[in-house]
Protein backbone atom coordinates (compact mmCIF):
# COMPACT_ATOMS: atom_id res chain seq x y z
CA UNK A 1 0.00 0.00 0.00
CA UNK A 2 1.38 3.40 -0.85
CA UNK A 3 1.23 6.98 0.79
CA UNK A 4 0.63 10.18 -1.72
CA UNK A 5 1.36 13.37 -0.50
CA UNK A 6 0.80 15.74 -3.37
CA UNK A 7 3.38 14.03 -5.59
CA UNK A 8 5.51 12.09 -3.34
CA UNK A 9 5.41 8.79 -2.22
CA UNK A 10 5.11 7.90 1.33
CA UNK A 11 5.99 4.36 3.15
CA UNK A 12 3.11 3.13 6.10
CA UNK A 13 4.43 2.07 9.74
CA UNK A 14 2.01 0.24 11.41
CA UNK A 15 2.02 -0.43 15.12
CA UNK A 16 0.19 -2.79 17.02
CA UNK A 17 -1.59 -1.95 19.70
CA UNK A 18 0.22 -3.02 23.22
CA UNK A 19 -1.82 -4.11 25.84
CA UNK A 20 -3.41 -1.17 27.90
CA UNK A 21 -1.58 0.27 30.90
CA UNK A 22 -5.33 0.85 32.70
CA UNK A 23 -8.33 -0.18 32.10
CA UNK A 24 -10.86 2.73 33.58
CA UNK A 25 -14.33 2.01 34.96
CA UNK A 26 -16.61 4.99 34.41
CA UNK A 27 -17.14 7.55 37.09
CA UNK A 28 -21.14 7.80 36.11
CA UNK A 29 -23.11 6.17 33.29
CA UNK A 30 -26.51 7.99 32.04
CA UNK A 31 -28.51 5.13 30.72
CA UNK A 32 -29.90 5.33 27.57
CA UNK A 33 -33.57 3.47 26.75
CA UNK A 34 -31.98 1.58 23.38
CA UNK A 35 -34.26 4.05 21.16
CA UNK A 36 -32.08 6.94 20.29
CA UNK A 37 -28.63 7.21 19.83
CA UNK A 38 -26.59 9.50 21.55
CA UNK A 39 -25.32 10.31 18.25
CA UNK A 40 -22.87 13.28 19.18
CA UNK A 41 -22.00 15.24 21.86
CA UNK A 42 -19.99 18.41 22.72
CA UNK A 43 -18.24 20.11 25.75
CA UNK A 44 -18.70 24.18 26.23
CA UNK A 45 -15.44 25.88 26.60
CA UNK A 46 -15.14 25.87 30.09
CA UNK A 47 -16.53 22.55 30.31
CA UNK A 48 -19.55 23.29 32.75
CA UNK A 49 -21.81 21.95 29.93
CA UNK A 50 -21.56 18.71 28.29
CA UNK A 51 -24.53 18.24 25.48
CA UNK A 52 -25.72 15.33 24.06
CA UNK A 53 -27.56 15.52 20.45
CA UNK A 54 -30.10 12.54 19.66
CA UNK A 55 -32.17 10.54 16.86
CA UNK A 56 -35.24 11.55 18.85
CA UNK A 57 -33.90 15.36 17.32
CA UNK A 58 -33.49 16.91 21.14
CA UNK A 59 -30.23 18.03 22.23
CA UNK A 60 -29.73 17.21 26.17
CA UNK A 61 -27.45 19.22 27.94
CA UNK A 62 -25.98 18.08 31.69
CA UNK A 63 -23.93 19.98 33.93
CA UNK A 64 -20.75 18.92 34.57
CA UNK A 65 -19.58 19.39 37.59
CA UNK A 66 -22.63 18.00 39.44
CA UNK A 67 -21.43 14.66 37.60
CA UNK A 68 -22.28 12.41 40.94
CA UNK A 69 -25.63 14.26 41.58
CA UNK A 70 -29.18 12.43 40.39
CA UNK A 71 -30.29 15.65 38.69
CA UNK A 72 -27.11 16.10 36.09
CA UNK A 73 -29.67 17.15 33.64
CA UNK A 74 -30.00 20.72 33.07
CA UNK A 75 -31.95 21.05 30.01
CA UNK A 76 -33.41 19.44 27.32
CA UNK A 77 -33.46 21.69 23.90
CA UNK A 78 -36.53 20.55 21.66
CA UNK A 79 -37.43 21.97 18.36
CA UNK A 80 -35.85 19.68 15.67
CA UNK A 81 -38.07 17.10 14.03
CA UNK A 82 -35.67 15.08 12.98
CA UNK A 83 -31.99 13.42 14.19
CA UNK A 84 -29.37 15.68 15.50
CA UNK A 85 -26.36 15.51 12.81
CA UNK A 86 -23.96 17.78 14.77
CA UNK A 87 -23.59 20.27 18.12
CA UNK A 88 -20.60 22.46 18.92
CA UNK A 89 -20.84 25.46 21.04
CA UNK A 90 -20.61 28.98 19.45
CA UNK A 91 -19.65 30.12 22.94
CA UNK A 92 -19.53 29.42 26.47
CA UNK A 93 -23.57 29.59 27.05
CA UNK A 94 -25.05 29.18 22.88
CA UNK A 95 -25.02 25.99 21.65
CA UNK A 96 -25.23 25.61 17.77
CA UNK A 97 -27.18 22.30 16.66
CA UNK A 98 -27.87 20.74 13.38
CA UNK A 99 -30.53 18.65 12.04
CA UNK A 100 -31.48 16.57 9.46
CA UNK A 101 -34.81 18.18 9.35
CA UNK A 102 -32.08 20.82 7.45
CA UNK A 103 -32.26 23.53 10.20
CA UNK A 104 -29.92 24.89 12.32
CA UNK A 105 -30.74 26.05 15.97
CA UNK A 106 -28.80 28.54 18.24
CA UNK A 107 -30.03 28.20 22.32
CA UNK A 108 -29.15 29.65 25.31
CA UNK A 109 -28.41 26.12 27.45
CA UNK A 110 -28.89 28.30 31.00
CA UNK A 111 -32.38 29.08 30.18
CA UNK A 112 -33.11 26.76 27.50
CA UNK A 113 -34.32 29.25 25.09
CA UNK A 114 -34.18 28.76 20.83
CA UNK A 115 -32.46 32.32 20.31
CA UNK A 116 -32.27 31.37 16.68
CA UNK A 117 -33.85 29.06 13.68
CA UNK A 118 -32.03 28.80 10.37
CA UNK A 119 -33.56 26.98 7.01
CA UNK A 120 -30.50 24.80 5.22
CA UNK A 121 -31.34 23.20 2.09
CA UNK A 122 -28.75 20.60 2.04
CA UNK A 123 -30.86 17.37 0.66
CA UNK A 124 -31.53 13.83 2.47
CA UNK A 125 -27.77 13.26 3.61
CA UNK A 126 -25.17 15.62 5.37
CA UNK A 127 -21.57 14.62 6.77
CA UNK A 128 -21.30 17.98 9.06
CA UNK A 129 -18.52 20.14 10.82
CA UNK A 130 -19.34 23.31 13.18
CA UNK A 131 -16.34 25.50 13.13
CA UNK A 132 -15.50 25.87 16.70
CA UNK A 133 -15.49 29.64 18.20
CA UNK A 134 -16.99 32.58 17.06
CA UNK A 135 -17.19 32.01 12.87
CA UNK A 136 -20.68 30.87 11.97
CA UNK A 137 -19.48 28.23 9.35
CA UNK A 138 -21.27 25.28 8.98
CA UNK A 139 -19.33 22.59 6.69
CA UNK A 140 -21.51 19.86 5.15
CA UNK A 141 -20.56 17.05 2.66
CA UNK A 142 -23.38 15.89 0.28
CA UNK A 143 -21.83 12.81 -2.29
CA UNK A 144 -18.87 14.36 -3.45
CA UNK A 145 -19.91 17.75 -2.86
CA UNK A 146 -17.93 20.13 0.54
CA UNK A 147 -20.25 23.27 1.11
CA UNK A 148 -19.71 26.09 3.75
CA UNK A 149 -22.54 28.03 4.90
CA UNK A 150 -23.09 30.74 7.42
CA UNK A 151 -25.34 28.71 10.06
CA UNK A 152 -27.02 32.45 11.35
CA UNK A 153 -28.06 33.28 8.21
CA UNK A 154 -28.37 29.96 6.02
CA UNK A 155 -25.99 31.57 3.30
CA UNK A 156 -23.62 29.42 1.16
CA UNK A 157 -20.59 31.07 1.63
CA UNK A 158 -18.40 28.33 -0.90
CA UNK A 159 -18.13 25.26 -2.75
CA UNK A 160 -15.65 22.46 -3.39
CA UNK A 161 -16.02 19.47 -5.47
CA UNK A 162 -14.33 16.27 -4.30
CA UNK A 163 -14.45 14.33 -7.62
CA UNK A 164 -12.24 11.23 -6.93
CA UNK A 165 -15.54 10.36 -4.52
CA UNK A 166 -18.05 10.54 -1.75
CA UNK A 167 -17.46 12.80 1.05
CA UNK A 168 -17.09 10.37 4.43
CA UNK A 169 -16.07 12.52 7.30
CA UNK A 170 -15.53 16.66 8.09
CA UNK A 171 -13.46 18.09 10.60
CA UNK A 172 -12.28 21.74 11.37
CA UNK A 173 -8.91 22.55 13.72
CA UNK A 174 -9.39 23.70 16.77
CA UNK A 175 -8.92 27.42 15.60
CA UNK A 176 -10.95 26.90 12.66
CA UNK A 177 -8.50 28.18 10.10
CA UNK A 178 -8.23 24.58 8.08
CA UNK A 179 -10.69 21.92 7.57
CA UNK A 180 -10.16 18.50 6.58
CA UNK A 181 -11.80 16.36 4.14
CA UNK A 182 -11.62 12.40 4.07
CA UNK A 183 -13.64 10.72 0.92
CA UNK A 184 -14.44 6.66 0.98
CA UNK A 185 -11.60 6.62 -1.43
CA UNK A 186 -9.64 7.23 1.15
CA UNK A 187 -8.35 10.54 -0.21
CA UNK A 188 -7.47 13.42 2.45
CA UNK A 189 -7.58 17.32 1.83
CA UNK A 190 -6.58 20.11 3.83
CA UNK A 191 -8.48 23.46 2.71
CA UNK A 192 -7.43 26.85 4.03
CA UNK A 193 -10.82 28.11 4.59
CA UNK A 194 -10.16 31.73 4.18
CA UNK A 195 -8.75 30.91 0.87
CA UNK A 196 -11.40 28.42 -0.13
CA UNK A 197 -8.24 26.37 -1.34
CA UNK A 198 -6.94 23.03 -0.73
CA UNK A 199 -3.31 23.12 0.31
CA UNK A 200 -2.64 19.77 0.93
CA UNK A 201 -3.92 16.03 -0.67
CA UNK A 202 -2.63 12.77 1.30
CA UNK A 203 -3.98 9.50 -0.97
CA UNK A 204 -4.13 6.84 2.16
CA UNK A 205 -5.91 4.40 -0.51
CA UNK A 206 -8.42 3.40 2.74
CA UNK A 207 -11.71 4.52 2.64
CA UNK A 208 -12.46 6.98 5.38
CA UNK A 209 -14.77 6.69 8.02
CA UNK A 210 -14.09 9.15 10.68
CA UNK A 211 -11.66 12.32 11.53
CA UNK A 212 -10.32 14.57 13.96
CA UNK A 213 -7.74 17.31 14.67
CA UNK A 214 -5.32 19.00 16.65
CA UNK A 215 -3.74 21.88 15.77
CA UNK A 216 -0.58 19.73 14.58
CA UNK A 217 -1.97 16.51 13.57
CA UNK A 218 -4.96 15.28 11.99
CA UNK A 219 -5.92 11.44 13.44
CA UNK A 220 -8.35 9.27 10.32
CA UNK A 221 -10.19 6.22 11.51
CA UNK A 222 -11.25 3.42 9.40
CA UNK A 223 -13.66 0.82 9.09
CA UNK A 224 -11.14 -2.04 9.80
CA UNK A 225 -10.20 -0.24 13.07
CA UNK A 226 -6.59 1.12 12.85
CA UNK A 227 -6.03 5.11 13.14
CA UNK A 228 -3.77 6.51 10.80
CA UNK A 229 -1.78 9.75 12.14
CA UNK A 230 -0.87 12.67 9.80
CA UNK A 231 0.79 15.93 10.08
CA UNK A 232 0.04 19.16 8.82
CA UNK A 233 3.66 19.94 7.76
CA UNK A 234 5.86 17.26 5.66
CA UNK A 235 6.07 13.44 7.03
CA UNK A 236 8.78 11.31 5.67
CA UNK A 237 6.04 8.48 6.81
CA UNK A 238 2.43 7.96 7.82
CA UNK A 239 2.02 5.51 11.10
CA UNK A 240 -0.95 3.84 11.89
CA UNK A 241 -1.73 1.79 15.44
CA UNK A 242 -4.06 -0.98 15.69
CA UNK A 243 -6.67 -0.02 17.86
CA UNK A 244 -9.84 -2.02 17.67
CA UNK A 245 -11.70 -4.78 16.26
CA UNK A 246 -14.65 -2.35 14.64
CA UNK A 247 -15.10 0.40 12.85
CA UNK A 248 -13.74 3.93 14.15
CA UNK A 249 -17.01 5.54 14.48
CA UNK A 250 -15.92 8.57 16.09
CA UNK A 251 -11.93 10.60 17.15
CA UNK A 252 -11.16 13.30 19.56
CA UNK A 253 -7.81 14.70 20.76
CA UNK A 254 -7.25 16.51 23.96
CA UNK A 255 -7.10 20.43 24.46
CA UNK A 256 -3.02 20.34 24.34
CA UNK A 257 -2.75 17.77 21.08
CA UNK A 258 -1.05 15.41 23.53
CA UNK A 259 -3.71 12.72 23.40
CA UNK A 260 -6.41 10.73 21.27
CA UNK A 261 -9.42 9.42 22.16
CA UNK A 262 -10.96 6.38 20.06
CA UNK A 263 -13.92 4.77 20.14
CA UNK A 264 -15.36 1.84 18.21
CA UNK A 265 -17.98 -0.35 17.15
CA UNK A 266 -16.43 -3.10 19.19
CA UNK A 267 -17.79 -1.20 22.12
CA UNK A 268 -14.93 -0.06 23.07
CA UNK A 269 -13.18 3.71 24.16
CA UNK A 270 -9.34 3.40 23.98
CA UNK A 271 -6.71 6.48 25.11
CA UNK A 272 -2.87 6.96 23.27
CA UNK A 273 -0.23 9.43 23.95
CA UNK A 274 0.38 11.37 20.88
CA UNK A 275 3.99 11.49 20.57
CA UNK A 276 4.92 7.87 21.26
CA UNK A 277 1.74 6.22 19.93
CA UNK A 278 1.60 4.63 23.18
CA UNK A 279 -1.96 2.90 24.44
CA UNK A 280 -2.30 4.53 27.37
CA UNK A 281 -5.67 2.86 28.91
CA UNK A 282 -8.88 1.66 28.15
CA UNK A 283 -12.05 3.20 28.90
CA UNK A 284 -14.82 0.38 29.76
CA UNK A 285 -18.81 0.43 29.97
CA UNK A 286 -20.36 0.92 26.60
CA UNK A 287 -22.72 -1.43 26.39
CA UNK A 288 -23.40 -0.67 22.78
CA UNK A 289 -21.48 0.74 19.46
CA UNK A 290 -18.95 3.79 20.47
CA UNK A 291 -20.93 6.44 18.19
CA UNK A 292 -19.45 9.99 19.77
CA UNK A 293 -16.29 10.86 21.82
CA UNK A 294 -15.49 14.56 23.57
CA UNK A 295 -12.19 15.47 25.89
CA UNK A 296 -13.35 18.15 28.41
CA UNK A 297 -11.65 21.25 28.37
CA UNK A 298 -9.16 20.72 30.47
CA UNK A 299 -8.07 17.09 29.53
CA UNK A 300 -8.66 15.42 32.50
CA UNK A 301 -12.55 13.73 31.89
CA UNK A 302 -13.84 11.73 28.79
CA UNK A 303 -17.30 11.26 28.02
CA UNK A 304 -18.80 9.28 25.44
CA UNK A 305 -22.05 8.10 23.54
CA UNK A 306 -23.59 5.17 22.59
CA UNK A 307 -25.72 3.75 19.74
CA UNK A 308 -28.26 2.49 22.75
CA UNK A 309 -27.81 6.19 24.30
CA UNK A 310 -25.82 5.46 26.59
CA UNK A 311 -23.39 8.31 28.27
CA UNK A 312 -20.44 7.65 30.16
CA UNK A 313 -18.00 9.64 31.50
CA UNK A 314 -14.20 9.08 33.12
CA UNK A 315 -12.10 11.23 34.80
CA UNK A 316 -8.53 10.31 33.14
CA UNK A 317 -5.30 10.97 34.41
CA UNK A 318 -2.69 12.86 32.46
CA UNK A 319 1.12 10.98 31.99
Amino acid sequence: MKYVLCVAFFAMAVLAAPSPQEILKPNLTIPGDNSHPAAVIAYNQDGRFLAVGSTDGAVRVYDARHRESIAWLTQTLTGHTAPILAIGFKDTNTLVSVSLDQTTKLWDVTSGKLLHSTQLDFGKQLVPAIAPGGEPFLAGGTLKQVRLWNYQTGALLHSFEANDSSVAALAFTPDGKLLVIGTTKGVVRVMDVAAWKVTRTIDLDTPVRSIATSLDHIAVGYFGGAVALLDFGDQPEVPEVDTQSGAILALAFSPDGEQFAVASADQTVKVWDMKKLKLLGSLDGQSGEVLSVAFSPNGHEIASGSADGTVNYWTVQQP
